[in-house]
């Protein structure tokens, strides 16, 4: 994948959130004014808010905190040896570099590979949809975990996940902080970050699940028209500054820990605490089916395998399909 390194060169030079001369910029990169001005459409095309006035004064609107290995080393301690950490400024997706190692069997053996990028070009979400954030603007990472379980054995791994992302972020005081089934963690109804989880294994296991995760941390103002529904980030919602580093690494050591215990344990273990974090527990809901089967009833609960239960006009019922939506129902 091409990565236009002297877009990134010219980042960095305007990272500092201060007014540049498109000139100066110019004789620093050694290049004309014209290639300035393709590396800032560059840049753009990263969401990254560049403003340009007058056509000659170049600057950035919110500077850039970049993924550093060593503040994320530090605030694992110890525990960093677990884990085979790889940061890139630039990937296609995060969740695709993983799957690829896998299957040409290069992942570091003994310990657990994460790989997290300031930017994807074709980052994924869950049914097919774009993941959209902006270069900086969140935290995008995957992590390979091997179970010795088969992959039908695995329900419930994405609802354990967002467990371990509400216990980090609950942390930092953020409030309004839940869960909406099946993978999305929401704060006051907006969208704040998401999980997209893929198997890949033998029938009998070993499995390997690729877990991928994307939290919203200072969203650029033009990557928003591009996201299709309600979102939020952390900057909005507490009002200050959250280090990436820091959430990046307490967030690695407790995912180490969950998984450890949903391997042992299963889903059941964490059914009362995953209960009293769902938004919509005794909502009235829609579960919409992509075949377009609207199912209606109230939500009641999770089954131990991780099925949303609902009490409908049939009785209680449990649904675990991988592709299920849901929406609140409006009266």
């Amino acid at each position: 994948m091409y990565v236009n390194l002297r877009a990134l060169y010219l980042l960095v030079l305007l990272n500092d959130g201060m007014h540049h001369s498109a000139s100066v910029l110019a004789k620093q990169l050694k290049c004309s004014l014209t290639s300035i001005y393709f590396l800032v459409y560059q840049l753009k095309n990263y969401s990254i808010d560049v403003v340009n006035i007058d056509g000659n004064i170049i600057r950035i609107n919110k500077p850039i905190a970049w993924l550093n290995t060593e503040l994320i080393i530090k605030y694992m301690s110890v525990e960093s040896k677990k884990f085979d950490l790889r940061l890139f400024d630039i990937v296609d997706s995060t969740n695709n570099y993983l799957l690829n190692q896998l299957k040409r069997k290069t992942l570091t053996k003994g310990t657990v590979p994460v790989v997290a990028a300031e930017f994807q070009t074709s980052g994924r979400g869950r049914e097919g949809r774009i993941w959209q954030c902006g270069f900086g603007n969140g935290l995008m990472f995957s992590m390979c975990w091997r179970f010795y379980k088969r992959g039908s054995d695995l329900s419930g791994l994405s609802l354990v996940t967002g467990i371990a992302i509400l216990r980090v972020l609950r942390a930092y005081s953020v409030q309004n902080i839940n869960i909406k089934w099946p993978n999305d963690i929401l704060c006051n109804n907006h969208k704040l970050a998401g999980i997209l989880i893929e198997i890949r294994g033998e029938i009998c296991g070993p499995s390997y699940a690729v877990i991928g995760i994307g939290i919203n941390f200072n969203l650029s103002e033009s990557i928003k028209p591009l996201i299709d529904q309600k979102v939020t980030d952390l900057s909005e919602v507490t009002s200050g500054f959250i280090d990436r580093n820091r959430v990046f690494g307490e967030l690695l050591l407790e995912l180490h820990n969950v998984l450890k215990d949903f391997e042992y344990y299963g889903f059941a273990y964490f059914k009362k605490e995953w209960i009293s974090y769902h938004s919509y527990e005794g909502c009235k809901v829609d579960l919409v089916f992509p075949n377009g089967l609207t199912i209606t009833g109230i939500v009641d609960g999770i089954a131990d395998d991780g099925a949303i239960c609902l009490l409908t006009s049939g009785g209680k019922k449990s649904f675990n399909v991988g592709i299920i939506s849901m929406r609140s129902r409006v009266y």
